[in-house]
């Protein structure tokens, strides 16, 4: 049997104010001639289907065109939540997909562990694989903290739980089925895993990563929340797939897949998944960019996106409206102008076109503790915490 593993779609993301769902649109008729070329009988995505807790209409809609797609090649879909995802949001249609071969586990199964344990069955009906289907461990589910406990205690005891449940349901589907490959699911940072600018951080509690040496045995582990794909643990079967295309412009260079697990041959095989559209980063002076715009291919089927920054302490005004005159016409998309940090002179007042849109609110609060001389351990807390508050503003934006 085959299995191919995605994750981090973000359906419904808003880039700089721009819709992904032509990409995605793209992504999902790529999938589905992919799951008939490789003759896949099942594909896990590990988290993060949605970009944000109350996804658009247009990405509930897709996601659902995809189950029903899926369905008609006689592929199971498995669908496990991410940080971003809401679990009431997936569980609306959970019981309804699940009679459509599409199952999804939102939250941890401590007292019916069965529930979150699938099934795999080959064309006979004969079980070739077990997945533990195990979402974002939120540490609300997780662990009840008491007053007074340290950092460390809390991250040990958050630590200490989640190993506990993936021995749980690793230990159950042995129980159930000894003989066939066990897979494990999980959307979170393990030790080693890098980070891009798009991938919020994860703070379960105080814990930000895991090791990788906390898990048991699985024949492979599909990991979701790092975009870009690797390994973990030096370990081939147990990895990131990464996103399915550049969720920011640092991303826009490193080669997105999926990863597709033989469970007779206990491999992995990466795709390469087609660039849908270009996002392309330039920096220099005014002229430098000018020329750099105009000399740019643009026959792609989708506009490419520019980011670019001016090395030079200008009015973004002006030189804007003769970007916008250069790209008339043209399939070419201009979503973000800036100045260098250097050149913006933010705080020191030089700059006489500076303004916020050149620094973030973490940088701007990083400042005021810089400024009011906070000591270093409390401003790392009030950091974390702030950190926080800018998630679920983002979330409800």
């Amino acid at each position: 049997m085959k299995i191919l593993h995605t994750s981090d779609w973000h359906l419904g993301q808003s880039f700089m104010g721009k819709s992904r769902l032509e990409e995605h649109c793209l992504f999902i008729d790529w999938l589905a001639n992919t799951v008939t070329e490789h003759d896949i009988e099942a594909v896990i995505i590990a988290g993060d289907i949605f970009d944000t807790s109350t996804p658009p209409s247009y990405a509930r809609e897709l996601y659902h065109e995809c189950v029903l797609r899926l369905h008609a090649l006689k592929c199971v879909l498995i669908v496990v939540a991410g940080n971003h995802d809401s679990v009431s949001v997936l569980n609306e249609s959970k019981n309804l997909l699940a009679t459509l071969d599409a199952y999804v586990v939102t939250q941890p199964a401590w007292q019916n562990g069965s529930e979150a344990i699938i099934e795999l069955k080959d064309g006979s009906g004969n079980v070739s694989a077990l997945v533990c289907a195990i979402p974002f461990l939120r540490a609300r589910d997780m662990v009840r903290y008491e007053a007074g406990q340290s950092g460390t205690d809390k991250s040990l005891q958050l630590a200490d739980q989640i190993q506990q449940y993936y021995q749980q349901q690793y230990d159950l589907a042995k129980s159930m089925h000894d003989e066939v490959p066990i897979i494990g699911t999980g959307h979170l940072t393990m030790v080693g895993g890098e980070k891009t600018e798009s991938v919020r951080d994860i703070y379960v509690g105080s814990l930000e990563s895991l090791s990788p040496s906390l898990l048991p045995a699985f024949d492979y582990l599909a990991l979701g929340h790092i975009h870009k794909p690797m390994p973990v643990g030096g370990n081939s079967n147990w990895r990131y797939s990464g996103s399915p295309m550049p969720m920011s412009f640092d991303e826009a260079n490193s080669p997105k897949s999926v990863c597709i697990y033989d469970t007779h041959l206990n491999s992995v095989e990466r795709i390469a998944i087609p660039v849908f559209r270009k996002l392309i980063q330039m920096s220099g002076n005014r002229s430098d960019l000018l020329k750099q715009i105009e000399a740019l291919e643009d026959t792609e089927s989708l506009s490419v996106w520019l980011d670019i920054t001016v090395n030079e302490d200008i009015n973004l005004g002006p030189f804007q409206e003769k970007l916008a005159e250069l790209c008339d016409g043209r399939s070419i998309d201009i979503v973000k102008v800036q100045r260098t940090r250097k050149a913006a002179t933010l705080f020191d007042g030089d700059g006489e076109t500076a303004t916020l849109e050149d620094i973030t609110p973490m940088e701007v609060f990083e400042r005021l503790l810089t400024e009011k001389d906070v000591e270093l351990s409390r401003a790392s807390t009030l950091k974390s915490l702030f950190s926080q508050i800018i998630n679920e503003h983002e979330d409800k934006a």
